[in-house]
């Protein structure tokens, strides 16, 4: 039985145990410990990095790479491994811009420098996260929103906004669950902004199924409704300048003009007249009143007698009042907003992203519903519009996606921003990810704690046939061995040895090694090792994909090789400088033939790299780092110099970010004399 006091709301079939009121799903958080993958300290401009308070010093932004549901809960829980309490409660503003159901992911517009543009479809993991959202049509999209919106509500202050943009398919049912979940009294508005247009005008003008759809809906929901707001202003438009009336006749004797009036153009200032001018009036109107009381005068007959032409009384006309001076208004340049935002553009095209989200409306939104200092978050960061905004008005700020292209394009966006233009000092920022965690999470939710099931499970998807016998070779695919390394922790220099040793035992001459990681800097240690083994070795990723029952059933899983990395180090003393001299993409045929034709030189495949310079077998931190942009799509082959201030044994880690967003790195010992 429904109780008499239950109010109206959105029901879905995963909401519920059973289709009664109060019996509602428990939703799982599970934290997971956070992995940091890159710290970025040094900025492109070579400022050092600064601190605006005692407590901006326990803080670093954060880029996270993983699916928002794990990170939302780890976000929730804190994580003392790297220093990060709990946020929950912290977060004064999140803007989200979940994905719209358009029937598939959006891809992605690639610059390939000398080449055509390419586009990048999504990932498997990006696509396979898209079609989970709505495997079950409305109901998984319900469920799937409802168990991350409840999260962001823990996460957000007290007073704190949530900002949800959605078009037209199903922001009304957004609409029902953020009411559920906020409050229907922490609703405050429903923003319309602008949208793209997309698609040629209908060529049958006698018919249409449907009219172009101009806006997106933004909702806004507080977390309480005690919390009040500064107006949001918006710059008046020209047209409606133009529409002020530039100038009202008002009494005279209004309190402002017994002030000292300011000689100076109307378009500046308040008053028509200069001063001059304006004293005089005020004169002759104290004589007209004088005349008037004697003589009866008409308004008329006293512009007649201050040498007014006949014209001009007609200009002015004759209903104004009798005790008048024309004194000057100027245009408003800022008014106060309603929820029309279309004065602002919704989306850009910086980036390639196709729903790029305008800097002008997250600086709206940003400027409103936060303050300098406090954190505002973006959980779909896609091309990070919301991270580089908070960083230019000088917000703490976390980003998060599913898409290892987008945390490639976030990192990029943030160290590109002009620290002049903006008059910053960016922050430093670090990347993370949930790495073997989430791994291990799904190895124990799906095959249990047994590694063999996991081993053979891998095997399986690399389409080759699990053997026996052998202590390190797991599988065969014609006369390939394979060997499938640990959930946990990356194929290291010294677990290839040991298969290498095992091949030339039993005489295999061809062998697949996969793993989730590999230690850095193998490419150089396994070529020549191999060849002495007389073994033809293929290094390969398991992908991230593996972990979706989706994406495994659709048996499109692929298994890319390590990319090949070659430096120059240059060295004169103390001052060191690298030069790239080699790379090898693993998956050329993702290039259209027609940009292969116009890649003229290795480094084309290069969107960014980056040098550590003293490496200390832990986090990579980006030291120094060049990559092409919009603007300026060429890309340094040769670093900065470097200068070490102590004698002893460095390792420099170089790292390369391919145009697909795949990471490569390579390990470099160095002796300072």
């Amino acid at each position: 039985m429904i109780n008499e006091d239950f109010q109206a709301e959105l029901i879905w079939k995963e909401k519920y145990d059973k289709i009664e009121v109060g019996e509602k799903k428990t939703i799982e958080k599970t934290p997971l410990p956070f992995q940091k993958v890159e710290t970025i300290n040094k900025p492109r401009d070579k400022q050092q990095p600064l601190f605006s308070s005692e407590e901006d010093k326990n803080w670093i932004n954060k880029i996270i790479w993983g699916d928002n549901k794990y990170i939302l809960a780890s976000l929730i829980n804190g994580d003392p491994s790297i220093d990060l309490e709990s946020l929950k409660g912290k977060i004064k503003l999140i803007y989200i811009d979940p994905p719209f159901f358009t029937g598939s992911n959006m891809p992605i517009k690639i610059k390939v420098p000398n080449g055509e543009d390419l586009t990048k479809e999504p990932s498997i993991t990006e696509e396979v996260a898209y079609r989970n959202i709505w495997k079950d049509g409305l109901n998984s999209f319900c469920q799937w929103f409802y168990e991350r919106a409840l999260m962001m509500k823990e996460l957000l202050a007290e007073e704190g906004s949530i900002f949800v943009r959605f078009d037209y398919h199903y922001s009304h049912y957004i609409k029902l669950i953020l009411d559920e979940i906020f409050g229907r009294e922490n609703f405050r508005n429903e923003i319309t902004i602008n949208r793209t247009l997309q698609g040629a005008l209908n060529t049958q003008f006698d018919t249409m199924t449907s009219m172009n759809v101009a806006f997106d809906s933004l909702f806004w929901y507080s977390k309480n409704t005690e919390i009040r707001f500064k107006p949001v202003m918006k710059k008046t438009s020209e047209e409606r300048a133009k529409s002020y009336w530039h100038g009202f006749w008002k009494p005279s004797d209004r309190p402002t003009m017994r002030y000292k009036l300011f000689g100076i153009k109307p378009s500046k200032g308040q008053w028509l007249w200069k001063e001059e001018r304006t004293l005089k009036a005020m004169k002759n109107y104290e004589l007209f009143i004088k005349e008037s009381k004697n003589t009866g005068g008409s308004l008329e007959d006293y512009w007649k007698k201050t040498g007014k032409t006949s014209e001009f009384i007609a200009k002015i006309g004759k209903s104004d009042t009798v005790n008048s001076v024309k004194y000057w208004i100027p245009p408003r340049e800022f008014v106060m907003a309603n929820t029309n935002w279309t004065d602002i553009p919704g989306y850009s095209f910086s980036t390639g992203y196709p729903t790029e989200n305008a800097e002008p409306l997250l600086k709206r939104v940003i400027d409103f519903a936060s303050n300098k200092g406090e954190i505002v978050a973006d959980f779909f960061g896609g091309s990070g519009t919301t991270a580089a905004v908070a960083e230019k008005l000088g917000r703490k700020w976390i980003t998060a996606d599913i898409g290892k292209f987008s945390i490639h394009t976030m990192r990029k966006r943030i160290l590109d921003i002009d620290v002049k233009k903006d008059k910053i000092i960016r922050k430093p920022f670090e990347i993370l990810n949930l790495g073997k965690y989430e791994r291990q999470r799904w190895q124990l939710d799906n095959l249990g704690k047994d590694q063999l099931a996991y081993i053979k499970f891998i095997v399986e998807l690399y389409h080759s046939t699990f053997v026996e016998g052998f202590g390190l070779l797991h599988g065969k695919i014609g006369d390939i061995m394979v060997h499938v390394g640990a959930i946990d922790s990356p194929i290291t220099w010294k677990e290839i040895k040991d298969c290498l040793d095992e091949c030339k035992v039993y005489k295999i001459k061809k062998m697949d090694i996969l793993g989730w990681e590999f230690e850095n800097g193998l490419h150089s240690l396994i070529e020549d090792e191999a060849k002495k083994n007389g073994v033809k070795l293929r290094l390969k990723y398991i992908p991230r994909e593996v972990m979706d029952k989706r994406a495994t059933d659709s048996g499109n899983i692929k298994f890319f090789e390590l990319a090949y990395l070659d430096v120059d180090v240059k060295q004169k003393k103390d001052l060191v400088k690298i030069k790239l001299k080699d790379f090898l993409i693993p998956n050329p045929e993702f290039v259209p033939e027609e940009s292969k034709e116009k890649i003229k030189n290795f480094t084309d495949y290069i969107d960014y790299w980056a040098v550590d310079w003293n490496f200390r077998e832990d986090t990579f931190h980006n030291e120094w780092q060049t990559f092409r942009t919009k603007k300026d799509k060429k890309i340094d082959i040769e670093s900065e110099e470097h200068t070490y201030s102590k004698k002893g044994n460095y390792k420099i880690m170089v790292k390369v970010v391919d145009i697909f967003g795949n990471d490569t790195t390579k390990l470099l010992e160095m002796k300072i004399k």
